[in-house]
């Protein structure tokens, strides 16, 4: 007895695993050999749990309902000898199903209803009453097993530990959890009352390519592919913008797109690499009529999802009828008193920022400060709805110029609980001033902004055949489920969320595994310094392992990434490092780096950076190249470089 005990307690739990599998496959192979298939056909359908239960409800005593058809699957199996009450799940919720043997007879029930499991699907035919305690339920005359389950389902499905495996195996998720069926029901609602919507105002929906030659309509950077008929490379879109555009200069004058659109950039609680956005087009209009349809468009989801414009989103009451209308200017302003457009000159614009501790790069003009200020001091406050007008030009290059002050543009960008919703302009019609603003781009990117647009000589071209005023917008279709449905992770509101794959190999492993030839014909190195820095000095650098905890984009920077370090102490060390063009943050967790720990802390962003990591640069072939020196994991934290 003892024994047996003690082997119970060293199963592990993967071997439990294979056990339950291993008896229900066996449940399996009986049901055949009983000539019951174990995964069966088509199964009529009449009838749906929550309809039963609303519609007898008003069932007493002894009274019977109708006979009723429902299929789905069972959650739950509480046995009482020759009766069992089981609880079965459907698309509209949980009813409780009564399975007597008196009623299926013996054989049926010994053989059959003995065997099935919780997770099996089955098709019931029974009769409508209620129990004693007053539930509906149903009686069950005839039942088919529909599909057996081989694997059992999880016995707790809550938890941090969990989260992961929801987001991983979405099925597993939806089956245990009727919330998510709702969330994303919900969303679907969303989706087709914008579509309604705009359609009721005579709006075309239309398709654009996916795959494009030339990335534009956005500042990201796109996903790369390559086409083996052609022999040339593609880019997936990172918007739908410049493609709906030309259609408006064909005369198509109220267009839009719902569709997914891939930006090869970080993930986080708000972005995810693919994501569904609608962009939507009307010739004649402005920024203004752009801002009466975007409130139309988040209220009317709101009302058909929701039954109301007033919402609560993670403990905040929102309502989302009452928008403020307000300028970056008036609005960074009204934060910190300062007001960027007085500044005659950038070096005025960087006196102010500093002033207020707003961080800035030198490729930035008044109206790039003007938005870093912005961001830094305003946005994360916008808790109410909030339209925020006229965007500075040099961040704008799609957007037409403000009649009035040509250094900003007829733009809004649309938040609530702090973040940007929608972002819609007057588009830019002039096309000597888009090839302008795309030759402007062209040298910010050359300053090292690789999210600035290319050059569009086709787009460019479209506009010279006439593009009429035309006001624009795009809105993130997951942000506003998120809003409508108080979720605080994108990866809620994506029924598959990108996850970095289990066991995936890291890019040493690959390395491993298949030795690359190297050519290093073309790298360039910087030369050796000739001066000598005596050994005591050396000696004061503190070169350091460091294990990677958590690393992640900084916010509002293309290049940074924030790193979170255990560098043997106890306490955390935090590092930036413009390295993000060469790696994504999440692919660094774990890693065992090294750096120098005793520098003297650096703000950056508004970020102290405590150290530096330690990397290796070279040019190959006229491109820079940079390796983050990786060590061996079985060195400690701590551990000193000598």
């Amino acid at each position: 007895m003892a024994e047996n005990k003690q082997r119970q307690e060293n199963t592990s739990p993967v071997e439990d695993l294979n056990e339950m599998m291993k008896v229900r496959r066996e449940k399996m192979e009986s049901f055949r050999e009983m000539g019951v298939a174990p995964f069966g056909h088509r199964y009529e359908v009449t009838d749906y749990a929550a309809d039963i239960k609303n519609e007898n409800e008003h069932l007493e005593g002894e009274e019977e309902g109708s006979e009723v058809h429902i299929a789905g699957r069972l959650m739950a199996i509480r046995g009482h000898g020759k009766a069992s009450f089981c609880t079965l799940n459907d698309r509209t919720g949980n009813i409780q199903v009564y399975f007597k043997i008196d009623v299926l007879g013996e054989k049926k029930y010994k053989e059959q209803f003995r065997k099935l499991d919780i997770g099996d699907i089955v098709g019931i035919r029974g009769i409508v009453f209620k129990t004693h305690r007053g539930e509906v339920t149903v009686r069950v005359e005839d039942f088919d097993l529909l599909s057996k389950s081989l694997r059992p389902l999880p016995e707790k499905f809550h938890g941090l530990q969990d989260v992961d495996i929801r987001y991983r195996q979405r099925y597993l998720d939806l089956i245990m959890n009727q919330d998510v069926r709702e969330t994303f029901r919900q969303r679907t609602k969303i989706i087709n009352s914008i579509r309604s919507y705009l359609d009721e105002r005579g709006y075309l929906e239309v398709e654009t390519p996916v795959l494009s030659t030339i990335a534009g309509g956005a500042a990201a950077r796109p996903f790369i592919t390559h086409h083996n008929a052609l022999d040339i490379d593609l880019y997936l879109r990172i918007a739908t913008e410049l493609n709906l555009k030309r259609l408006i200069v064909g005369g198509l004058d109220r267009v839009y797109e719902i569709g997914r659109i891939f930006r090869n950039e970080g993930m986080d609680v708000r972005h995810n690499p693919e994501f569904t956005s609608i962009e939507f087009y009307q010739a004649f209009a402005d920024y203004t009529d752009m801002m009466n349809l975007t409130e139309g468009i988040v209220v009317n989801a709101a009302k058909t999802a929701l039954g109301t414009s007033v919402i609560n989103y993670q403990g905040v009451e929102i309502d989302l009828s009452k928008v403020r209308r307000i300028s970056m200017n008036d609005a960074v302003k009204e934060a910190t008193g300062k007001d960027f457009l007085t500044c005659q000159t950038v070096e005025e614009a960087r006196r102010m920022a500093d002033e207020i501790g707003v961080p800035y790069e030198e490729r930035h003009g008044i109206g790039g400060i003007l938005n870093q200020a912005f961001e830094e001091k305003v946005e994360e406050t916008l808790m109410q709805p909030t339209f925020i007008t006229g965007h500075p030009t040099e961040i704008s290059p799609l957007a037409k110029r403000n009649a009035e002050d040509p250094r900003i543009t007829d733009r809004f960008e649309f938040f609530i609980y702090g973040r940007e919703l929608a972002n819609g302009f007057t588009e830019l019609n002039d096309p000597v001033d888009q090839r302008a603003r795309f030759e402007d781009q062209l040298r910010q990117r050359e300053a090292g902004d690789d999210e600035a647009h290319g050059m569009d000589e086709d787009f460019v071209m479209a506009l010279e055949y006439g593009l009429p005023p035309t006001g624009g917008v795009g809105i993130g279709i997951d942000r506003l489920v998120m809003l409508l449905t108080d979720a605080a992770s994108i990866r809620d509101v994506l029924l598959f969320p990108t996850m970095k794959p289990l066991h995936a190999p890291d890019r040493q492993e690959r390395l491993e595994e298949k030795p690359e030839k190297i050519d290093f014909s073309q790298v360039e190195i910087e030369p050796l310094y000739e001066d000598y820095i005596d050994f005591d000095t050396f000696c004061q650098c503190d070169f350091r392992a460091v294990k990677v905890k958590d690393c992640v984009a900084v916010k509002k920077s293309k290049k940074l990434l924030q790193f979170t370090l255990d560098d043997g102490t106890g306490t955390d060390r935090t590092i930036l490092s413009g390295i993000h063009a060469f790696y994504e943050p999440e692919a660094l967790i774990g890693k065992t780096l090294v750096a120098i720990v005793n520098l003297p802390p650096r703000a950056m962003m508004g970020i102290d950076s405590c150290g530096m990591l330690i990397s290796a640069v070279h040019k190959e072939a006229g491109e820079e190249k940079l390796h983050l020196l990786m060590l061996d994991p079985h060195i400690p934290a701590g551990a000193k470089m000598c």
